[in-house]
């Protein structure tokens, strides 16, 4: 397996777009004690070849999140995820649970194109400093959660992008990571992003 993975600027883009539009909606909905009540949430699938050369993510695709609808989701998080990883996981808030029928489809239309399924990517806001006080516990940053590798190792997809969204002094900053499941701990892989997209949303 390859420890080097591409994304190309098209769905680089339309990713952070979408993460910025819900860290925004979030912003948006503070309370009058400052605090907002919609937690962002902004996941895809990646699609793309894997081979010799490298992983390489040529498409995305958005799909139905299914966390607080789908009653065997549900029960997933209160029954497995909660007691494991904490009861943050028990806001139907939190978290993200791809639609199986979606998932179906997206793979089917990619095939087409001769792209497979190679990962996912998701965004992590800082909610350990604008959340309410009690969710606050858990630090998130770009790097994967407990629950992100329990995730990863199920799904045993090759390549895993967290994008971290964060209100800084000039404006939204942000960082991404790319990740691989391992048998105890992910190991990060060397992520490639074009330069347009670096210069543009501040990437070192």
């Amino acid at each position: 397996m390859s420890n080097e993975a591409y994304i190309e600027p098209e769905p680089a883009k339309r990713f952070v777009d979408h993460a910025v539009e819900e860290y925004q909606r979030c912003l948006a909905s503070r309370n009058a004690d400052g605090v907002p009540t919609h937690l962002p949430r902004a996941s895809g699938l990646l699609f793309g070849v894997d081979n010799r050369h490298g992983i390489t993510i040529g498409d995305i695709e958005f799909v139905k999140n299914v966390r607080d609808s789908d009653a065997d989701v549900i029960a997933e998080f209160e029954d497995v995820i909660a007691p494991q990883f904490g009861d943050v996981y028990r806001n139907p808030g939190r978290g993200f649970w791809c639609s199986g029928e979606d998932v179906f489809q997206a793979v089917k239309k990619h095939e087409a194109a001769g792209l497979e399924l190679i990962g996912s990517i998701h965004s992590h806001p800082n909610w350990h400093e604008i959340g309410p006080q009690h969710e606050r516990t858990q630090r998130l940053s770009e790097k994967p959660t407990r629950m992100d590798e329990y995730l990863f190792r199920q799904s045993s997809w090759p390549v895993n992008l967290i994008w971290y969204v964060h209100a800084g002094r000039q404006g939204l900053a942000h960082r991404v990571a790319a990740w691989k499941a391992g048998p105890e701990r992910c190991a990060e892989l060397d992520l490639h992003i074009p330069s347009q997209i670096r210069d543009e949303f501040g990437l070192g």
